[in-house]
């Protein structure tokens, strides 16, 4: 037999624990993925009708509905990436006894799987608004759109490695971490726009790379989003770097030990 190179080992390794996350996620049921996809779903469509209806909350030159999705889905995103990346070795320990089974391609796989839930919750709920609701759903700047995804996608991933490690070392951390997005949802202003905080607060708020990157992902879909002093690209940025910098800097000195805990 030709032998493989270890690209290609890695690959078929990948796509094997893709298939078993998503057999783990979705289960033997028949409505598996429907239930899947339909609880994001259904919790955002909940959000919409409370602030958008029961409080009439509005977005001056903006759908509410649209505006409210383009800051949930790609929280839910950064949060459920951080969180699955965070269980990913505990989760998958049992399959480190093959040698070419890496912790690292679990997390890989993790986002993988994430990424294509949310980005198939992103397509529905903004399809369904443009076709049956009316709504102007299309993004008017895609490459910036695109930028402020992928920094948020590799934020997200350095955080679950950082996350992880954390947790192999004290677990009763995960708790705290979980619990720690609660706060940061709200203080990420995925509900109530950037504009709306007071200048004495903006001041503390624009520490989190979350409110930047969600804040950057509305302002490429919108044409007309106001501008907010502080706000950047630049700035989350170069938190992801150096945070991912920092994770692979702990699974290179620590990998060994994730194989044997």
């Amino acid at each position: 037999m030709k032998q493989r190179r270890p690209i290609q080992i890695m690959q078929s390794v990948i796509f094997a624990l893709v298939l078993r996350e998503m057999r783990t996620r979705f289960g033997s049921q028949r409505m598996g993925w429907f239930w899947m996809i339909f609880e994001p779903m259904a919790h955002m469509a909940l959000l919409m009708f409370v602030f958008g209806y029961i409080r009439g909350r509005e977005v001056p030159g903006m759908d509410y509905a649209v505006y409210l999705v383009s800051g949930l889905v790609p929280f839910f995103l950064m949060r459920n990436l951080s969180l699955r990346l965070m269980e990913a070795v505990h989760a998958n320990k049992a399959l480190f006894a093959y040698p070419n089974i890496k912790p690292f391609d679990t997390f890989v796989a993790r986002t993988i799987v994430e990424f294509s839930l949310m980005a198939c919750v992103f397509v529905i709920l903004m399809g369904a608004m443009g076709l049956w609701l009316g709504y102007d759903v299309s993004i008017h700047h895609p490459l910036q759109w695109l930028a402020a995804v992928g920094t948020g996608v590799m934020f997200s991933f350095a955080l679950g490695l950082v996350f992880c490690f954390i947790v192999e070392a004290m677990p009763n951390a995960k708790t705290f971490i979980r619990l720690l997005f609660m706060p940061l949802y709200f203080l990420s202003c995925v509900i109530i726009p950037v504009w709306s905080i007071p200048p004495q607060w903006m001041h503390y708020l624009l520490w989190n790379p979350f409110l930047h990157i969600v804040d950057n992902i509305r302002s490429s879909t919108f044409v007309h989003y106001p501008e907010v002093v502080g706000v950047s690209y630049t700035y989350p940025a170069a938190v992801a770097l150096v945070t991912l910098f920092f994770g692979m800097a702990l699974y290179r000195l620590r990998r060994e030990e994730l194989l044997a805990i």
